[in-house]
């Protein structure tokens, strides 16, 4: 499901067949979706409210792992209320970031991805972070 849509061999000094396509960009991922959660009991999480800043971040960290979410793990990660996360979903797929797909063995449910613009715009913000 993940592609590796920038040279990896630029954010280590190994060889690009010895690092997992993308590897470092879903470590940068993880790290800010960690420290998202440690701020919110560190200062409480009524100070800080990124609904979709969370779901981008779960969807990318999903899409490396080969996992798919529904929407209401989508709306679990993105600790916000129910109604809250998905206004924010409807958001993001307005513009272009994500996208739902019918479950094709369950019709009552829907997985949710990062659209090639969302998984594109993504990895373009943690590459930033990731160079030195």
């Amino acid at each position: 499901m993940h592609q590796a849509l920038i040279d990896t061999s630029v954010f280590g000094r190994g060889s690009v067949s010895t690092v997992k396509p993308g590897s470092t960009l879903v470590e940068v991922a993880r790290r800010l979706y960690r420290l998202r959660k440690r701020r919110d009991a560190e200062l409480g999480n009524s100070l800080f409210s990124e609904p979709a800043w969370d779901i981008l971040l779960d969807l990318f960290i999903s899409d490396y792992d080969d996992r798919q979410l529904s929407v209401s793990a989508v709306c679990i990660g993105a600790r916000a209320p129910s109604a809250t996360a998905l206004r924010y979903l409807s958001l993001l797929q307005d513009a272009g970031l994500v996208e739902r797909i019918r479950d094709a063995t369950d019709g009552r449910r829907s997985h949710v991805t990062l659209t090639m613009t969302g998984r594109r715009r993504m990895t373009n913000l943690l590459a930033m972070l990731a160079l030195p």
